[in-house]
């Protein structure tokens, strides 16, 4: 049993629930002797964020731990093997805790600052060597409520102040008699401890200054060339007392300074994505601990060297592996691919959030938009299992589930249903799909089954239900399906998923599952679909969902609905999310790539070309691009990279042999792309795929591990290199 001798400490100091630009990072430090040993274990969860050392040194290049959850149903703990750190005889542990989403002090529509757990930042603590407990956290441990971090919020910034102490604080020959004891915590959450098994938050690449423009004697700002998620790193001296303002921003205004268009409301007490470092006179390397940000651009003001610092951009994220590298002809489809690569990392943070900038939270109707492309083409199977365990977390007795989680309490009465809830459902199926492991998918029925019944509750006098997100931020906001159709289409697919647990958990109710799931599929031909074979709702989500999801008797009418719509349009999107994660497959479905691509790349509005065109470096919130208020570094949009994959890469998995970690060869050679390379490193081996096209004709190249089992043209793959040539 973890931390069972232990308890949770914090500073001595009285709890301040309002805001104030003095929250400072309380540090913490004990001294302890230690026996010869052979291995050293080290288990830590911080409440809101906490980083250890050991001896002077980080224990671990980790960020953001432990990761924000419902703390009174789960708190997440790390665990990491410290014996290279520890030595014989006598040791010093510092730890530095910041707020992170446990202590939210602003004010906002989320109400963060209103959840039940809010209080002073702290931790738990347990080492073991050899097996055996030799130091917990408990009220022995000296405590300095006041650390050169005076204030932190994570979604505001970090201030800090290098003449308060120095960083030597976290050194065994510091002196800390002056400190007083920390305070035993016997009231915090009472959530059950979980280890954290998915791949920590890491520092990535970074980036030095593509260019910068001069404002004034005292201001500079810094273009770093692409859009992240991070922070800054800042090597500087000063004069003793400088203060540097560092703000971070997607955009720049006409002026050249940072431009926020709103999306700072509710941040202007503090200064949103702002962080002061104070200088000692004495020089420091310094980046922020308890904040991170979205942004391509600082703005550096205060002091009159501003026009000249050390300064680089550090992209931070979630450290989790590519399964995918594409590439092809068409150097516009490879940025779009990597702005997509770009966003979707920009935005793993222990869970899918919406951005890095204004809300930072797990909104899962966009993560059920992206989750199939994040499985197509990140190794994110674990960081998404962990989320998988917030969610269900959130869940009310009832099935009710909210719109962001993990969530302090906002959720439940706006931005979930379906649309959103639907997260359940995917996350485990698509990791099934893709992994073959079964356990997500076991381990959910009974929750599946309670979203379900509550569903049922939800329905109207027409049995469907009408509750929750639309085909979310549609070009203009426009309401184009009605949610009763989306709802109950997707209600289908959530039937079906569910069979599958049935199946899996041997319950015997798969063909119950599957009934209702028939049910709702005829409800939906006999509301929706004319005697044509016409949908009649004549949008391009509503008929792309139908397609999909094989809503229909004849394929044909569907088709030709589909392709009318997209010539009407002249080949732009006209739907939201729920349209554009369906519409492309759809298009495949119908034998329409072409139409497909010619979306992909369609000149002005609304599309993704647009973005492009206007020097995007990330997947952007809306369409509409004049609404400056909306984020620049989103994923929902991001399904198009699963659909290159699978249509000019051709690599996808059997839905048909679901769990058996077999795949399908299916490229389609679409005119305008004349070579494709796609690697490819599936659960099951490793892929690569090359095609080039020369008059006429297709060099098709295809090589995989030994045992992948992988079909073409209807038959199995045997050998480890394959070579095909194609005449069009």
């Amino acid at each position: 049993m973890v931390f069972e001798n232990a308890v949770f400490i914090k500073p001595d100091i009285p709890f301040c629930s309002e805001f104030k630009t003095e929250n400072t990072a309380p540090m913490f430090r004990k001294k302890f002797n230690l026996k010869e040993f052979k291995t050293a274990r080290l288990c830590i969860c911080g409440l809101g964020y906490a980083y250890c050392y050991l001896n002077g040194k980080r224990m671990s290049e980790d960020l953001f731990c432990a990761p924000v959850s419902n703390y009174n149903k789960t708190l997440w703990y790390n665990e990491y093997d410290v014996s290279h750190l520890l030595k014989e005889g006598e040791n010093t542990v510092a730890v530095i805790c910041g707020n992170g989403f446990y202590n939210e002090t602003i004010p906002t529509n989320w109400k963060f600052h209103e959840a039940s757990w809010r209080d002073n930042p702290k931790f738990i603590f347990e080492l073991k060597t050899d097996g055996k407990t030799v130091l917990v956290s408990d009220g022995t441990w000296k405590c300095n409520p006041r650390s050169p971090i005076y204030f932190n919020q994570l979604r505001m910034g970090e201030y800090y102040d290098a003449n308060i102490i120095g960083e030597d604080w976290i050194n065994p020959e510091y002196s800390d008699a002056d400190w007083g004891y920390a305070t035993e915590d016997n009231a915090a959450p009472s959530g059950v401890f979980r280890r954290c098994e998915c791949e920590p938050i890491r520092e990535d690449k970074v980036y030095k200054p593509k260019k910068s423009v001069k404002i004034n004697d005292n201001t500079c700002v810094y273009d770093f060339g692409q859009n992240i998620s991070g922070y800054v790193r800042l090597k500087v001296k000063g004069r003793k007392g400088d203060v540097i303002s560092l703000r971070y921003s997607e955009c720049v205004g006409e002026d050249n300074l940072p431009a926020y268009y709103g999306m700072d409301k509710y941040y202007l007490e503090s200064g949103f994505q702002t962080d002061k470092v104070t200088s000692s006179g004495e020089p420091i390397e310094w980046s922020p601990r308890f904040a991170y940000h979205g942004f391509r651009y600082i703005e550096a003001s205060g002091t009159d060297y501003c026009d000249n610092l050390d300064i680089s951009a550090v992209f931070v994220h979630q450290d989790v592996k590519r399964r995918t590298e594409f590439e092809c002809s068409d150097e516009y489809v490879n940025r779009l691919f990597q702005a997509g690569v770009m966003s979707s990392y920009s935005n793993m943070f222990y869970m899918l959030t919406d951005c890095p900038t204004r809300e930072k939270f797990g909104w899962t109707n966009d993560a059920q938009s992206s989750c199939e492309q994040m499985l197509t083409n990140f190794q994110t199977e674990k960081l998404l299992e962990k989320w998988h365990r917030d969610i269900k977390d959130a869940m009310r007795e009832n099935g009710e589930l909210p719109g962001i989680i993990p969530t302090a309490g906002w959720g439940y009465h706006w931005g979930n249903g379906p649309v959103s809830d639907g997260i359940l459902f995917e996350i485990p199926y698509r990791i099934y799909l893709h992994t073959a492991n079964a356990e997500p998918l076991k381990n959910s029925l009974e929750y599946f089954d309670r979203y379900l019944n509550y569903l049922e509750t939800r329905k109207n006098e027409k049995g469907f239900v009408d509750f929750g997100l639309d085909d979310w931020a549609a070009p203009g906001q426009a309401k184009l399906v009605e949610v009763e159709f989306i709802n109950a289409v997707l209600m289908y697919s959530f039937y079906k998923t569910t069979a599958l647990a049935a199946k899996l958990c041997d319950s015997g109710r798969e063909e119950e599952y599957l009934k209702q799931a028939e049910d709702l599929k005829l409800a939906v031909k006999e509301r929706y679909i004319d005697r044509e074979g016409l949908c009649r709702i004549n949008e391009q989500c509503s008929v792309a969902m139908l397609i999909y999801y094989g809503i229909y008797d004849d394929l044909a009418p569907l088709k030709n609905q589909l392709e009318k719509l997209m010539k009407q349009n002249n080949y732009h999107l006209k739907c939201g999310m729920v349209g554009m994660r369906r519409l492309l497959h759809a298009l495949t479905r119908c034998g329409l790539s072409e139409y497909a691509l010619k979306l992909l790349k369609a000149e002005g509005y609304p599309g993704y070309k647009e973005w492009m065109d206007r020097d995007a470096t990330t997947l952007w919130e809306k369409w509409d691009i004049n609404t400056n208020s909306d984020s620049k570094n989103h994923h929902m949009y991001s399904d198009f990279m699963s659909w290159l994959v699978k249509t000019l890469g051709g690599i996808k998995p059997d839905e048909e042999r679901c769990g058996e970690l077999e795949l399908l060869f299916e490229p389609i050679f679409i005119d305008g792309i004349n070579y494709v390379k796609l690697n490819y490193e599936a659960a099951c081996g490793k892929i690569s795929v090359a095609w080039k096209r020369e008059n006429g004709v297709i060099s098709l190249r295809l090589e995989k591990d030994e045992n992948l089992k992988i079909k073409y043209n209807g038959e199995y793959v045997k050998e480890k290199i394959n070579e095909w040539s194609i005449t069009l």
